[in-house]
Formats: structure tokens, sequence, C-alpha cells
């Protein structure tokens, strides 16, 4: 099966990076077929993040009933997240993560051939409808990073990654972009749009991010097999103080994100009045750009290291989000909401390089699931309380309040890894940031 160029990383050809150590552009096989399968995922994501809110909304759910299903699915997806983790380390990343996209699958099927508010709620909570999770799978996203950690060093991961990230942004933004096509058709005079448009565009690319998983190959049990001795008590303190601090630094990241993500089209539609055909193209924009500067972003990393360009993005993106509740405009307000995002999600390669070097490959199932516990259970509250507060007029408040619980969160994370840097500890093969042995992949 021929690959496309895009989902390689890069031409093919190797190049040095800083430092001496070489990188190998042209991925494993199976690392390009789970970035062909995030790409495809993030459009069926992104047409829903857009759409789902508003289609709900027009459904006449109010604010808090629609932040109480966003709040379920993400309790629901705790719930998953604490189940599969420690036994995809023992069985495996595939089964997992190719179990999510067929539910997926079968939640947009339900979506298609029922409006019933039951039904309606129960693919959202199944299939994360309207968090737009820039195209990981979901409760099994970390499992799935798992997988592509399975890549030979440090340096060719966190490429993978990186990449990863930079496909989920752009397949995000041609989702949200596909969100346009219900105010391009009005079903009725009266003006209603066909919001259901957008449930078919979301199949197909689930489908496909389906048979791309089904033939991707899993080496779990290879790698583990092959890990040699070490002593063991000493590896597991230093790697579970390292998911202690992750933990503690993810409330407060989780909480933020709840309050503000998955309703801000809501947002939009109440304080200006807008609907699908300009909140669509933007939340398209803001992927678009967040592509663009992800992609700069691993640059950076290679000569800066991961933890400035992390600290220095989001710190920016803290002041664009305390600006947007203020501005008096749509251009104002979609400015600051661009700005945000693409400084936001910028990172977040960076950040899953530096989670997946707190603990082996063996063990980052359970990694995974404590660092996404440890976010979503605050994560599940932000919208409920957001959808209150705006269902009292309090339109700047959840903006407030994420931007001071985004600020402790970065305060948190540079006190407690920025001495810890893996891309700039890689040389040190006995440190516990890469203790994992490097093997030869096969193509």
């Amino acid at each position: 099966m021929e690959i496309p160029d895009c989902f390689r990383g890069g031409s093919g050809v190797t190049r040095e990076p800083a430092g001496g150590d070489r990188a190998t552009a042209s991925l494993p096989l199976f690392a390009r077929l789970l970035n062909a399968a995030r790409f495809s995922r993030s459009i069926a994501q992104g047409v829903l993040a857009a759409d789902f809110v508003l289609y709900l909304r027009s459904l006449h759910w109010s604010g808090g009933e629609i932040g109480a299903v966003l709040a379920m699915s993400l309790v629901f997806s705790v719930f998953l997240t604490v189940a599969a983790g420690i036994p995809s380390d023992r069985y495996g990343r595939k089964p997992f993560v190719l179990a999510y996209d067929g539910l997926y699958v079968l939640a947009c099927l339900a979506a298609i051939v029922s409006k019933s508010h039951g039904v309606l709620a129960a693919a959202a909570i199944v299939g994360g409808f309207g968090r737009g999770a820039n195209g990981v799978a979901g409760p099994f996203g970390d499992i799935e990073k798992a997988w592509i950690t399975q890549s030979p060093n440090a340096r060719t991961w966190s490429h993978a990654l990186n990449l990863n990230s930079t496909l989920g942004f752009l397949g995000m933004a041609l989702g949200c972009a596909s969100a346009a096509l219900p105010g391009l058709f009005p079903r009725d005079a009266g003006g209603g749009l066909d919001y259901q448009l957008v449930f078919p565009i979301a199949l197909t690319a689930a489908m496909v991010s389906f048979c791309c998983l089904a033939i991707a190959e899993d080496r779990h049990a290879e790698i583990v097999d092959a890990v040699p001795g070490r002593n063991e008590p000493e590896m597991r303190r230093l790697e579970n103080r390292n998911l202690r601090r992750l933990s503690s630094v993810n409330m407060l990241n989780g909480m933020g994100i709840g309050l503000v993500g998955p309703l801000t089209s809501y947002w939009f539609a109440a304080k200006f009045g807008v609907g699908p055909k300009h909140i669509g193209p933007m939340m398209a924009a803001g992927f678009l750009l967040a592509a663009f500067s992800a992609h700069i972003s691993a640059a950076f990393t290679v000569r800066f290291g991961l933890i400035p360009v992390i600290v220095g993005q989001r710190g920016a993106a803290v002041l664009a989000l305390l600006a947007l509740p203020f501005t008096s405009s749509l251009g104002a307000a979609t400015t600051m909401y661009l700005l945000f995002n693409t400084l936001n999600r910028a990172s977040n390669g960076p950040r899953a390089t530096m989670t997946a070097a707190l603990v082996r490959n063996r063990r980052r199932g359970l990694a995974g699931t404590i660092s996404s516990v440890s976010r979503q259970i605050p994560q599940s509250l932000g919208p409920v309380l957001a959808g209150l507060m705006y269902d009292a007029g309090l339109f700047a408040t959840p903006f407030l309040a994420a931007a001071a619980f985004h600020a402790g969160y970065l305060y948190l994370y540079y006190r407690h890894f920025g001495e810890h840097d893996p891309l700039r500890t890689e040389a040190k093969s006995a440190t516990p940031w890469n203790p994992e042995p490097a093997y030869d992949p096969k193509n």
C-alpha cells in the first residue's frame, strides 16, 4: 500500500538535526498509517466540533443541557481510559484504538437515522461529539501515542508525534470548513439549517481511519520482550514521581480546557448571533494556523528544547484568552480566538513528546491513564459550569477562570519539568528521561 508523501514525515531524505544526532525523516510504515488515521479521524471530529452544539441548539436544547451531555461524554471517556490503560500495557495498543474508531462509526450512524434526544445524547457520549479532540482516539488517545512511540528512538518518535499533531490540526481545519455546508443549504423557507448534512462526512472519515488502523502493525510485545533487565525498583520510583507531577499539572489544564473549548461555538452564537457560515470557517482557520505553528514548533524544539517552546507559546495564548471576552466586535473576537488556539495547540506535539519520555514504553498505557484521568475529570466539570454561566449572562467569567487555570498549569509545568527536557538529555541514555533502548524497526 503506497502512503501519500504528506504522511511520510518528510521527503525520505535523512537530515542532521541540531546536536549532531541523525534523525530519519521517513517514518516506519505503522507510524505513517497511524498518522493517516489521525488525519482522517480529525476531519470527522472537526465537522462535529463546529456544528454539533449548534445542531442541538437548533433543536432547542438549553446551554445547561448541552453542557451536561458534553460533561457526561467526558465522564464516559474517563471510565474507558481507566479500564483500558493497564490492559493495553499487557495486550498491546491496537485493539483499543481500533475499538474506539468502531464505536465512532456506530455513533455517526445513530445520529444519521434519529433526532431523538436520547439517541443523540448517547451518540455524543460514546463518540465524543462536539469536543473537537484534534483527531486523537478519544479515551484511548494516549494509548495511540504509546503505539506511535514504538519508533526506534526519542528523536524519531518526537518527529512522529509532532507530525501526528500537525496532521490532526489540518484534518480539523478541513472538517471545520465542511461545517459551513448547513449554512449554505437551508432546509426550509424559514431559514432552518440542515445540520444533518455533516454526519455523513463524519461517518466517511471515521471509516477511513478505521481501515488505516486495521492495517497498521502493533509491535508492543516485541518491544517489551526486547527490553533488557534494569534496576526496576529505582526506575519505577523515578517514573512514579514524574507521573505524580504530571497529574497535578494536568488537573489545572483540564479545567481550563473544559471551561472554554466545548462551548466556543455557543458563545459566538449567543453573543454575536452568528451561525455555521462564520463559526465553521473561523474554526477551520484556527486549526490551519495551528497546523502551521505546530510545524514551526517542531523546528524550534530541536534548537531550543521542549520546555521553552511549550511555556512561551502557551504563555502568549493565556494573554489572548484574557482579551477574548472583552472584545466588542466579531472581528476582534475572531482574531483573539484564532491567536489563542494557534498558540495553545501548537504545543501539543512537544507536550506529547515530554509525556512519552516520562516512562518506558512498557508503562505508557498506565502513564496515559494517569495523565488522561487527571485532565478529564476536571475537564468534565467545565462545560457544565460554563453552560450555566452563559445561561446566567456571564459571558466573560468562563474565559477569565480558564486563563487563571492555564497560568497555574504553566507555572507548575516549568517548575516540575524545566530541568528535564528529554531532547536535551537524550545523549545520556542511562537517565530515566531516555530509558528505552533502541531497536531496529521493520519497514
